[in-house]
């Protein structure tokens, strides 16, 4: 029998190959998962594409390693700091795609040009510095610019986003840099951009909620890195 921690632990590994795969990460970002009392999970201080099981870690809320034999990342504070306001967010991803730096970068936050775009209509705040969560002071600051969103992009420097489950965060993590990009390529072509209303985004996500609605989306990706 399969014990719920191991389980978690292939499918944080599964995740980071899956988004190292479709270039959304590369030496640099992390994942982690909220464990009961109080306990985080946690990829380590490396190329998270490249952890592998016995690689992870098990922090205390404060970040503060109990378990595994790698450190934690330096801004381990951004994850604390959101895990503390937010009971709703069960794992968080953050990295440094370039169009989130490039959309960052000009104070545009997610415009939902697309489908892809649904989840993040309520906004997609910007924390403004480039500066490395390194301290809980600056991990609070990010919580706080994140507020109840999905997603916060940071300026010169990447994107947080917070999810209900692993499944989920794959599919918003791709979806955030699928949306800035596709916002980057509209922009380029000098015309009107059409953007979907309030009740469009309130129909489609009523169709996101479904129990079942990422399964298709993770078996594509999962067979695109298993043998």
């Amino acid at each position: 029998m399969i014990e719920p921690l191991d389980a978690l632990k292939d499918k944080v590994i599964m995740v980071a190959k899956i988004l190292q795969s479709q270039g959304v990460i590369d030496g640099y970002g992390h994942i982690t998962a909220r464990l009961p009392d109080n306990k985080i999970l946690s990829t380590p201080h490396m190329p998270p594409g490249k952890v592998a099981v016995r690689d992870l870690i098990i922090l205390d809320a404060d970040g503060k390693k109990l378990e595994g034999h790698g450190e934690p990342n330096g801004e381990t504070a951004m994850h604390t700091s959101i895990y503390k306001v937010r009971p709703d967010v069960q794992c968080i991803l953050h990295y440094h795609a370039d169009e989130l730096v490039a959309l960052a970068a000009t104070g545009q936050e997610i415009k939902v040009i697309s489908n892809a775009g649904v989840a993040f209509h309520r906004g997609t705040p910007i924390y403004d510095s480039p500066v490395l969560i390194r301290n809980p002071e600056l991990g609070d600051r990010v919580a706080a610019t994140l507020g109840d969103k999905r997603a916060v992009l940071l300026r010169g420097h990447g994107g947080t986003v917070g999810a209900d489950n692993l499944d989920q965060l794959v599919r918003m993590g791709l979806d955030l840099v699928r949306s800035a990009k596709i916002q980057i390529m509209t922009a380029s072509m000098g015309l009107p951009i059409k953007i979907h209303s309030k009740e469009e985004c309130e129909a489609m996500s009523r169709i996101e909620s479904r129990a079942d609605v990422h399964r298709r989306f993770m078996d594509y990706h999962v067979s695109e890195v298993v043998d």
